[in-house]
């Protein structure tokens, strides 16, 4: 069943987020959207300026029988070119979209820049079969602020929202907790990702701004990082407040061994079945 159906109907989807090749490298590509086997089909593709284009990277991951969730960033892009990468993904039938600002340096910005909550209006204009998605920082300081600029998105059409990887469990769950008293029927999609040493999790946190716990430090210092994964998983599927998960890899090309790790813990965890 399609990604959004799953989110709507309480199957708990899992979506792996890939990032693509420099170029159309099919070969690579394919391989890294295979990381979890069969058992998942919907591939978040990331948008980065020194890769292939997230939606040229969905749409040959279409041909072959993959459910895409294009990128759409639109840091330093005109309006005309939104529009048209929008046909283009609609015409080529993509049907889920992550709406995203994006952190990448640019030469300049358009006079009049479009924001997240127009471009999520755009394409449900010009393309309102497309499910489309925003981003949700559970680690800002103010979950007022994170709420404010939340809520224009839902307005403008947005059916979900996918946060950053969940490493305190307890700083989603905050969030989600006012997202699902103010907004009841938005689905909630927490990013995982397996981390199973302690300097990657202080890396990650100096990325997002938080500091990792002393337990989960300890926990994976003790080398107990893939029951951590699992064990938060489980946690997020039991909760209430997530209706499927990202699972996004540290590595860009892990190896064949991370993906049947990551597979067993979500097995595991409740959240696959194969």
């Amino acid at each position: 069943m399609p990604f959004a159906v799953d989110l709507q109907t309480g199957a708990f989807p899992v979506s792996l987020e890939i990032t693509p090749p420099k170029r159309m490298l099919r070969g690579i590509l394919l391989r890294r959207a295979r990381l979890l086997g069969e058992c998942v089909r919907t591939i978040n593709v990331i948008q980065r300026p020194d890769r292939l284009p997230s939606l040229d990277a969905s749409i040959e991951l279409l041909r072959h029988g993959f459910e895409p969730v294009w990128h759409l960033v639109t840091r330093g892009r005109e309006e005309e070119d939104i529009r048209a990468d929008i046909e283009r993904a609609a015409a080529a039938g993509v049907r889920h979209a992550l709406c995203l600002l994006g952190d990448h340096a640019v030469e300049r910005e358009p006079a009049r820049p479009l924001r997240i909550r127009e471009t999520i209006a755009l394409m449900r204009q010009l393309a309102p079969e497309i499910t489309v998605g925003a981003t949700l920082n559970q680690y800002a300081p103010s979950s007022d602020a994170v709420l404010r600029n939340l809520l224009p998105k839902v307005e403008a059409g947005a059916a979900y929202v996918q946060t950053q990887p969940v490493v305190e469990l307890e700083a989603f769950l905050r969030l989600a907790e006012r997202v699902r008293r103010e907004v009841p029927d938005l689905r909630i999609v927490p990013m995982v990702m397996p981390i199973v040493a302690p300097e990657t999790a202080q890396r990650v946190g100096a990325r997002l701004g938080f500091s990792a716990s002393e337990s989960i430090l300890s926990r994976l210092a003790a080398g107990d990082g893939w029951r951590l994964f699992q064990d938060t998983v489980a946690q997020l599927r039991e909760s209430g407040l997530a209706d499927g998960v990202a699972v996004m890899t540290f590595e860009m090309d892990p190896a064949p061994e991370v993906g049947d790790r990551i597979r067993e813990a979500l097995v595991g965890a409740g959240a696959l079945s194969c």
